[in-house]
C-alpha cells in the first residue's frame, strides 16, 4: 500500500477549521487571502465547492468525529483534501498571540501553501477509519473501567473484614466479568470492520506476519498511520510514537546523551514496547539480538527500544512489499 503525496504546487491552498457548528474557511494564495465562514452542514457544503478547481488544495486541521461530514462531501466531489494534524500546525506557527477561529484557518491555510510539498493526500477510506477509532476509543473507555474496579478490591483484601470482601469482590467479578465481554465483543467488531475493505485487511494481515505484532498493535497502527498513506517511512513512525533516538548537543559544552523524545504518541510507544518484549521471547532473530546486547553490557530498555525500532521497520517494510513476513533465521 503506498501513500499519495502532493505531486504538484497548488495555485490556490482552503484552510478549513472546524468546529462543530461552523467551518471556518481562508482562501489563500500567493498575492492574498480572503475568509469565509459556513455551516458545518451538507447543505452549506456547496459555497465551497464553488471555490475549488483542479488547482486548489484543501487543508483541514484533523479534529476527529466534526471534520467527517466534509471529508466525506470533498471526497464524493473528487475534490482533493489532507488532514493535518493540530500539533504539526500549532509547532509552525511562532510566536501567536490570541486565537480564533478565522486565524486558525488562516494558519491552516499558510501551512498548506508553504508545505504542501510534504502533506499527504487522503485517499483512504476514511469513514471507516473514523468508525474504528472511535470503538477503539469505546474499547479503551472499557479497559480503563474494568481495571479501576479490580485494582482497589485486590488491595483492601489485607484489611477489611473477610466476609464484607466476600461481598466487594463479587460485586466487582460480576462487573469486570459484564465489562471482559463487552471489550471482546468491540474486538470482534473491530476485526469484522477492517475485514469489510479489502485495502485495510491486506495492510491488517500483513502486520499480524511480523512476529510481535498482534491484532490490537496491528489496528492501532492501521488506526495512526491512515492505513500506512500519512508517514513517509518507519523512521517518521518511530519518531512519532516517541522511539527514535535524537542527538542531545550543542557547541562545545553540550554533549548529552542520544535519548528519545517525550514528545510521543504515548499509547503507540506503550503498545510496541509489549510487541518488542513478546518479539523477543519468540523470534529467534530478535532474541539473538537482545541477548548479544545485553551481555555486551548495553541497558535492558536501551535494547528493547532498539527492538520497537526494528518492528517498525519490519511491519513498514512488509506493507511496502505487500507480501507477508519471511523470518531468514528459519532458513
Amino acid at each position: 500500500m503506498k501513500s499519495f503525496k502532493v505531486m504538484k504546487k497548488y495555485e490556490t491552498v482552503i484552510g478549513i477549521d472546524v468546529s462543530k457548528r461552523t467551518l471556518d474557511l481562508c482562501i489563500s494564495t500567493s498575492s492574498g487571502s480572503e475568509s469565509l465562514r459556513i455551516r458545518n452542514e451538507k447543505s452549506d457544503f456547496e459555497k465551497l465547492s464553488q471555490l475549488v478547481n483542479e488547482h486548489t488544495l484543501v487543508c483541514i486541521e484533523h479534529t476527529g468525529v466534526y471534520a467527517f461530514p466534509i471529508c466525506e462531501f470533498l471526497a464524493s466531489r473528487k475534490i482533493v483534501y489532507t488532514l493535518i494534524p493540530a500539533a504539526q500546525i500549532k509547532k509552525s506557527l511562532g510566536i501567536q498571540r490570541g486565537k480564533n477561529d478565522k486565524a486558525d484557518a488562516k494558519a491552516i491555510a499558510r501551512y498548506g501553501l508553504l508545505f504542501q510539498e510534504y502533506l499527504t493526500i487522503t485517499t483512504i477510506p476514511e469513514k471507516l477509519l473514523l468508525k474504528l477509532k472511535l470503538m477503539y476509543g469505546q474499547r479503551e473507555r472499557l479497559v480503563k473501567a474494568k481495571n479501576s474496579i479490580a485494582m482497589p478490591a485486590k488491595e483492601c483484601n489485607e484489611f477489611i473484614d473477610t466476609r464484607l470482601m466476600v461481598e466487594i469482590n463479587k460485586s466487582a467479578d460480576k462487573a469486570i466479568s459484564v465489562l471482559k465481554d463487552q471489550i471482546r465483543k468491540l474486538d470482534s467488531k473491530m476485526i469484522e470492520l477492517i475485514q469489510s475493505d479489502s485495502g485495510l485487511n491486506e495492510a491488517f494481515e500483513l502486520c499480524q506476519s511480523v512476529p510481535g505484532i498482534g491484532p490490537q498493535i496491528a489496528i492501532y497502527l492501521i488506526m495512526t498511520t491512515r492505513s500506512f498513506t500519512c508517514f513517509k517511512n518507519a523512521r517518521q513512525y518511530a519518531c512519532y510514537s516517541g522511539v527514535a533516538p535524537f542527538e542531545y548537543s550543542s557547541g562545545s559544552s553540550i554533549k548529552g546523551r542520544t535519548r528519545i523524545s517525550h514528545l510521543a504518541n504515548k499509547k503507540a510507544k506503550s503498545l510496541l514496547s509489549m510487541g518488542a518484549i513478546n518479539a523477543v521471547r519468540h523470534d529467534r532473530e530478535l532474541k539473538a539480538y537482545f541477548d548479544r546486547k545485553v551481555s555486551e553490557g548495553k541497558n535492558k530498555m536501551a535494547v528493547i527500544n532498539a527492538v520497537r525500532n526494528k518492528l517498525i521497520s519490519r511491519v513498514f517494510a512488509t506493507v511496502e512489499r505487500g507480501t507477508p513476513f519471511v523470518q531468514h533465521a528459519n532458513y
